[in-house]
């Protein structure tokens, strides 16, 4: 019988440097407009915003800003509470792009010390370069998009039921030796009484929408 109080989902937020403590780094200027350090220790809305929902559809998720321990606490120990964590899936946001090396340190870290450890990676930066991304051997997947509580829900869902992946929406996975993107999820219309939005697929990749927006941005610059 499942553990009812078992984790589901830990969503967790690295330093912009996970080896800040221990090496010298040249930091340059923070807007004074940015509430955080130059490690970035303040979790953009998504991860609260999909624990909700998550929470509200049954599914038990714990947030651990593990930026804010390692600046609090100088002598704190990622690794010895790492190896305490037990979850079906370990999320991590790579949301700004500083985040990529605490990011992806963060989630070789949890492959060494949980092996059998699903670990997928979100936020705009993951969406822009999941391809990239995947292509780590820590990476099990990239949920591409903004708003994708309802993504995530589905990865969920066919993780615990052993249901084929293909049917999750947004997500880049990895198949064998070789990696699949899934179409996204657009979501129109109100939530319905359930938390969850009705969604429809889009024939278009999020990440290629992203592009042509840089690409305007650019060239009206």
């Amino acid at each position: 019988m499942r553990n009812p109080f078992a984790r589901d989902l830990v969503l967790l937020h690295a330093p912009a440097l996970f080896d800040f403590r221990t090496r010298e780094t040249f930091l340059g200027p923070m807007a004074d407009a940015v509430p955080s350090t130059a490690m970035f220790e303040m979790y953009p809305v998504g991860p609260t915003s999909i624990a909700a929902f998550l929470e509200r559809n049954h599914y038990n998720v714990e947030i651990v800003n593990l930026a804010y321990r390692m600046l609090r606490d100088r002598s704190f120990d990622v690794a010895a509470h790492i190896a305490r964590m037990r979850a079906a899936l370990f999320g991590i946001d790579l949301h700004w792009l500083p985040h990529v090396q605490g990011a992806l340190s963060v989630a070789e870290l949890f492959k060494q010390l949980h092996p059998e450890s699903r670990v997928v990676i979100g936020g705009l930066s993951a969406t822009y370069y999941h391809k990239e991304l995947i292509r780590d051997p820590s990476v099990d997947f990239v949920m591409r998009g903004d708003s994708t509580e309802e993504p995530m829900r589905e990865l969920l869902q066919a993780l615990r039921e052993g249901t084929p992946l293909h049917r999750v929406a947004n997500p880049t996975w990895k198949e064998g030796a070789r990696s699949r993107s899934n179409r996204p999820t657009r979501r129109t219309g109100r939530p319905t009484a359930s938390g969850r939005g009705r969604t429809r697929r889009s024939s278009a990749p999020s990440t290629a929408r992203s592009r042509t927006a840089v690409a305007r941005s650019t060239s009206s610059s």
